[in-house]
């Protein structure tokens, strides 16, 4: 089930997405500026190679001022030609940084509901591998059905997997969503032969002679946590398909997971619903664009909240995973009356210590500490409801 923390992760990731499209915006910014001045070729005149350099860095200066607030050179005399060319560079790159994030703030969203779609995805392997079970099985017994052993394709009869193939609701979003193995026969067959077949625990089953309904749902689960979902071959094969595959399978395995642990041996597929990725969309999808807004928006004032706290560091010089989780932390803080100072910077801290270097987790604290009791004095935490104040 998709939960806050999970959100979390995902909107860091889009604010790191994010910084990466700015500087890459501003480096087309100077590119842009480096070809305003250069030496017109068709020129019948020959070019002052003095002066174009120096619109070149006077215009650079300025857009440097613009973008990175870096101060411009005591006494720079700025002609209008440079002024012109750093204004132009400057529109563009807030232009495109404006589409970046838009870009971004959709990709984020529809990650988050694509989670279903990846729940449809291991559902239909598990379908593709009894599909490739019975055709194995269907040559065994045709060429030499003397050798067949005992339940040899019971995965082909396994009463869970026969579930879903009959649920209208998979097979509809299956074909609605184009989803199937088709093309992929080959990695099938390797994880089947090499993988499952080799499993121990699924041998056994195999030698079962007409499995009950438990045994079936039994191997479902064992397939489903111990290959699916741990099989470095399998996982390899899901990240190149999936670039936030590491942050969704553990929310992909629970919904998998549930789905079958849900189904009884007198459950009808007709009743079947594709599981929720989220208790309440609505309200997280709200927590998931606000902090990504507001982190965004205020990025500036919150560099500036953390460099006041970290006088021995430039704030250029702190990790940038760190600036990220320190700024979501402060605006978390900051804009969301209903959540406990405690549990945002536990939550940050979590954070830290997953995505970060070995030291974050106590300087992350530390400094959230800090700026948690300077935002307390000053009255800038609106917390409302008994205790969201106090425990931090």
């Amino acid at each position: 089930m998709l939960n806050r923390r999970s959100l979390r992760v995902k909107a860091m990731q889009t604010i790191f997405a994010f910084g990466q499209c700015k500087e890459a915006n501003y480096n087309i910014g100077l590119k842009e500026i480096e070809e305003a001045f250069q030496p017109d070729l068709n020129s019948m005149e020959a070019p002052d190679h003095d002066l174009l350099k120096a619109n070149h860095e006077q215009a650079r200066a300025v857009l440097s001022e613009k973008i990175i607030q870096r101060p411009l050179p005591d006494g720079l005399t700025v002609s209008k030609e440079a002024q012109s060319a750093a204004n132009l560079a400057h529109k563009n790159y807030l232009a495109n940084t404006k589409d970046d994030l838009s870009r971004l703030k959709k990709s984020m969203i529809l990650d988050a509901e694509s989670l279903v779609d990846h729940f449809l995805w291991v559902i239909s392997l598990l379908i593709a591998w009894s599909d490739l079970s019975k055709s194995e099985s269907d040559k065994k017994q045709k060429l030499s059905p003397e050798k067949l052993l005992v339940g040899d394709y019971n995965l082909s009869q396994n009463k869970v997997i026969d579930f879903f193939r009959k649920s209208s609701k998979v097979q509809v979003a299956l074909v609605k969503k184009d989803m199937s193995w088709e093309g992929e026969e080959d990695n099938l067959k390797s994880w089947y032969k090499d993988v499952l077949k080799k499993d121990e625990t699924f041998s056994a089953y195999r030698r079962t002679a007409n499995p009950s309904f438990d045994q079936d749902k039994e191997i479902i689960d064992h397939l489903i946590k111990q290959i699916i979902f741990k099989a470095d071959v399998i996982l390899s094969y899901f990240e190149e398909q999936d670039i936030h595959w590491v942050e969704n399978k553990s929310i992909i395995r629970s919904l998998v997971a549930r789905s079958v642990r849900d189904v009884e041996e007198d459950t009808e597929p007709k009743t079947f619903d594709l599981p929720d990725f989220s208790n309440n969309w609505e309200e997280d999808k709200e927590f998931f664009e606000k902090i990504l807004d507001t982190t965004v928006k205020h990025d500036l004032e919150y560099s500036e909240m953390i460099a006041a706290k970290t006088k021995n560091w430039e704030i250029d010089r702190l990790a940038n995973t760190d600036q990220i989780i320190l700024k979501m932390a402060i605006s978390e803080m900051m804009n969301f009356r209903n959540i406990p100072v405690k549990v945002t910077i536990n939550e940050y801290i979590e954070l830290s210590k997953n995505y970060s270097t070995p030291k974050s987790k106590q300087f992350v604290n530390g400094i959230l500490d800090v700026i948690s009791s300077d935002l307390k004095e000053n009255g800038q935490l609106k917390k409302s409801g008994r205790g969201l104040l106090d425990n931090k």
